[in-house]
């Protein structure tokens, strides 16, 4: 029996690391980005060339945006976003999302954690587009708007419930990154440090 089992073992292995990180979508696809904020022509290359140099397989999560209003969209900000259904939506995903890591968990696989997008109204985690003035009306048709915009400390509305799901779960927990798509919302060089200390475990 034992050598039976031993046979089925052997069948199984492949060359699988057994490592994977969940990354926002725009950074494995930067066609998915509001016009004007896509930075690099199609991946975020310093992040996927740290993961490939590591063995990390990436899971790249649907970008709440896109799946809720499409590829043709305005940038907005985190009020904007906030309406009960696109919260729900957003809570969706979120259960999708840490379904997958506890299947992966499950299976004897190790998920480094999941990276965000700083300055997303919907993907931040450390900081968010919002309204430069809380006074502000949104509103009307789209040429006589004048949005004023600013990059907060707070998280966008994915990354709320996101983080809401995973607090819900008990004995859950995963390790949760950012990268900054704007100057204004971080320091990219420390973020993606931080992301390849994790992967080395220091």
């Amino acid at each position: 029996m034992a050598e039976k089992i031993g046979k089925i073992k052997e069948n199984v292995q492949d060359k699988r690391s057994g490592r994977l990180i969940f990354l926002s979508h725009c950074l494995l696809n930067q066609n998915a980005c509001v016009r004007g904020l896509a930075g690099q022509p199609a991946v975020i290359r310093e992040l996927v060339d740290l993961l490939l140099v590591n063995d990390i397989a990436m899971y790249q999560m649907p970008c709440p945006e896109v799946t809720h209003i499409g590829s043709m969209r305005w940038g907005q900000v985190k009020k904007q976003y906030g309406s009960p259904m696109f919260k729900r939506h957003c809570r969706k995903i979120a259960a999708d999302m840490c379904d997958q890591i506890q299947t992966y968990r499950d299976n004897d696989h190790e998920v480094v954690g999941i990276v965000l997008r700083d300055g997303s109204p919907t993907c931040g985690l450390n900081s968010a587009a919002v309204e430069a003035d809380e006074m502000q009306v949104w509103g009307g048709m789209v040429w006589h708007a004048s949005p004023l915009q600013k990059f907060g400390k707070t998280s966008g509305v994915y990354s709320e419930e996101l983080i809401a799901e995973i607090e819900s779960r008990k004995g859950f927990e995963v390790s949760l990154f950012a990268l900054p798509e704007v100057e204004e919302a971080g320091c990219f060089d420390e973020s993606i440090l931080k992301i390849k200390q994790a992967i080395e475990n220091k």
